[in-house]
Formats: C-alpha cells, structure tokens, sequence
C-alpha cells in the first residue's frame, strides 16, 4: 500500500540519522576523537549523537509500534525527522556566524554538486523523508 512504502522510505530517512552519524563519528577520528577538538566539544558531540539516535528511535516507534492513533503518530514521526535535518540545516547556514566548518581536515572530500557528504546525504535523506510522509499521509488516519 502507499502507506506502507511512506513508511518505509521515512524510516530509510529516520535511520541515517538514527545509526549512521554514530558509527561515522565514534569509530573514526574526525568527531569525537578528533586531536584537535576541546574536551567540552566533544561532549557536546557524543550529546547530539544520543539525542539523534533516541529521536530518531521515537520516531520508528511511532511509525511502526504504537497503535493508538497512528495518524497523529505518522505525522509526529514526520515532524522528529524534520526537526533533526533542520537542525543540521540550520548548523550548517549559520556556521559563519560562530567559525563552524562543514568538514575538518582528514574529513572527507567533496560529494556531487560540490556539496560535503553530510549535506548531500542529508539533502538527499530528507527528501525521502518528505517522499515518504507524502506517499502514506493519506492512508494513515485514525483508528
């Protein structure tokens, strides 16, 4: 069914910011093991990864375990996954207001349209997120 693909591809959406920046950004030395990074950034770091993940958690109960009222728990899912990639968004536009940087050196180079990887994928990540809550938005209406 349609809402079954929009959830689908919301949850492909949900879980690249659920499981990959925690991967990417603990296992290599460009986050939080970074030489040149202060104690207190990296706290901020590990911070940002576990609230990413436990929204990005709530937002797949919502899609696929709470039953009561999953039209109000779709459009929820929906809202977390927007709030996480407009969070980064915004980092990312207003970086020159507080000397931030897409990538450090050592990170990696640029993707397609000379975007950073984490914009790109992001772009491309939200996208399918907002794909998906399309596709299965009509469907999903309450009990």
């Amino acid at each position: 069914s349609m809402q079954t693909t929009g959830k689908v591809l919301m949850t492909v959406a949900i879980l690249v910011f659920t499981v990959i920046p925690p991967l990417v950004d603990l296992i290599t030395a460009t986050h939080v093991f970074h030489p040149g990074w202060t104690p207190h950034a990296r706290v901020h770091t590990v911070w940002l990864l576990g609230l990413a993940s436990g929204v990005g958690l709530l937002a797949l109960f919502l899609l696929w375990i709470r039953e009561k009222d999953p039209g109000f728990n779709f459009n929820l899912a929906f809202v977390l996954g927007l709030m996480v990639y407009g969070a980064f968004f915004l980092a990312g536009s207003t970086r020159s207001l507080y000397g931030g940087a897409m990538t450090d050196d050592g990170g990696l180079s640029s993707f397609p349209f000379g975007l950073d990887p984490n914009t790109f994928i992001f772009s491309m990540a939200t996208v399918v997120l907002i794909v998906g809550w399309g596709l299965g938005r009509g469907s999903a209406s309450p009990e």
